[in-house]
């Protein structure tokens, strides 16, 4: 959706929209990808406009989607690249099932369009949205970088590597990384801990969540916030 023009309202609908020039009154314009569970935050890659959408899963998988033009994204038929137990007779959204092989490795196409890099719920639970990242901490530059909102855990994968994803072979996903926090004690030995940790220590109490949120500046650094603990924390070398 585009920024609004003078006699047409709020907003105006970009015309390469799929579904604003498809004719069909049973279909939005404003639609521009859909099958998402529950995108949580878009951002953009600023050098080349990728868009990406870190997508909440049911009960098995977290999804970082590069969102395309008409995309569907299979939701509540696909999670990760798997089936849907509600695809199968007597089946359950907390089940999955393999897709058939021919779909699985690309040489046949079932018309939906598959996550770029997925994690499942050994390593979290909620995916948040992540941000493509150039700034000046060398190990993370190139790499999107996103969280766990529930355990508070830092990921990143590598940019060039989900691009390459985004090939329509479901199979083909960017490698997960989990990124280390620390603190250092007086001696100066690191201790290596989740954002979860760190507001557990601060507030003297468990918490069910981190609710860990990320953030961009303007100059391309990252924050970390949760409203767990009310704290603006800033990733550093």
């Amino acid at each position: 959706v585009s920024g609004g023009t003078k006699g047409l309202g709020d907003y105006t609908i970009p015309a390469i929209n799929k579904f604003a020039a498809d004719s069909d009154p049973k279909t939005l314009g404003e639609i521009y990808a859909y099958g998402f569970r529950n995108a949580h935050r878009l951002s953009w890659d600023l050098t080349d406009g990728t868009m990406f959408a870190s997508d909440i899963g049911m009960n098995n998988i977290e999804e970082i989607n590069i969102v395309r033009e008409g995309g569907n994204y299979g939701w509540m038929r696909r999670e990760g690249y798997w089936e849907n137990g509600v695809t199968r007779p007597g089946g359950a959204l907390n089940q999955l099932f393999p897709l058939p092989p021919d779909v699985l490795n690309g040489r046949e196409k079932d018309g939906f369009t598959y996550p770029a890099a997925i994690y499942d719920h050994n390593d979290g639970q909620s995916v948040t949205g992540g941000f493509a990242y150039y700034g000046r901490i060398a190990a993370l530059r190139g790499k999107f970088v996103f969280g766990d909102i529930v355990r508070g855990r830092l990921f990143a994968a590598d940019l060039a590597a989900m691009k390459k994803a985004d090939d329509g072979v479901p199979q083909t996903v960017a490698p997960v990384e989990e990124i280390q926090l620390y603190i250092r004690n007086s001696a100066g030995n690191r201790t290596y801990v989740t954002l979860r940790e760190l507001i557990e220590a601060a507030n003297g109490a468990t918490v069910t969540r981190a609710d860990l949120h990320i953030s961009r500046s303007r100059d391309g650094e990252l924050f970390i916030t949760s409203r767990q603990d009310g704290v603006i924390r800033m990733l550093v070398p």
